[in-house]
């Protein structure tokens, strides 16, 4: 991914060891769901990826309570991955940020009430909800990158940008 002629500095930290990042469509889908659903918002799903770093790092799902607290002794520490890193922005390159939201059960109801005037009833809302989230996660499913940013240590700016793999994790 990284071209190694490049005039990029060089970055002392284990993660810039890694080239390609490898996530399931699946979970990045599920993180951007779970977020949505989450009551807690100091609750996020992010997609996490583990030490020891390899230049083939898998991103697996993982659920951040609060702010991200490791052991002083654990160096490195996992990064974690907004699911938006893996989507692109139409409004340009703004990584953990995408221009596609989650559809609402309000804006649901609200289509249907404009389709089939106020009496539209919950079934026929639900019906209008699932569609969008369809159309939704399909949208998402063809708007993943095919490089994402990977910030590991935010008191430097350090950061690589590396290419992303997407395939079904392994049962």
């Amino acid at each position: 991914m990284r071209d190694p002629s490049a005039d990029e500095p060089s970055v002392d930290h284990p993660a810039a060891e890694i080239q390609v990042v490898v996530v399931d469509p699946d979970d990045v889908v599920e993180a951007f769901e779970r977020n949505y659903a989450e009551e807690n918002f100091r609750r996020t799903h992010v997609l996490r990826l583990v030490p020891p770093f390899e230049e083939e790092q898998r991103a697996e799902p993982y659920v951040e309570d609060g702010p991200k607290r490791y052991p002083p002794d654990r160096d490195p520490e996992p990064i974690h991955l907004d699911p938006a890193t893996f989507v692109r922005n139409e409004a340009g390159v703004h990584p953990n940020e995408t221009h596609l939201t989650v559809p609402t059960r309000e804006q649901a109801r609200s289509a249907a009430h404009d389709d089939h005037g106020e009496d539209a009833s919950e079934a026929l809302v639900d019906e209008y909800h699932e569609e969008a989230l369809e159309e939704w996660e399909r949208r998402v499913r063809n708007s993943l990158v095919d490089a994402v940013r990977i910030h590991f240590d935010h008191g430097t700016a350090d950061e690589i940008w590396t290419e992303a793999r997407y395939e079904a994790a392994e049962e």
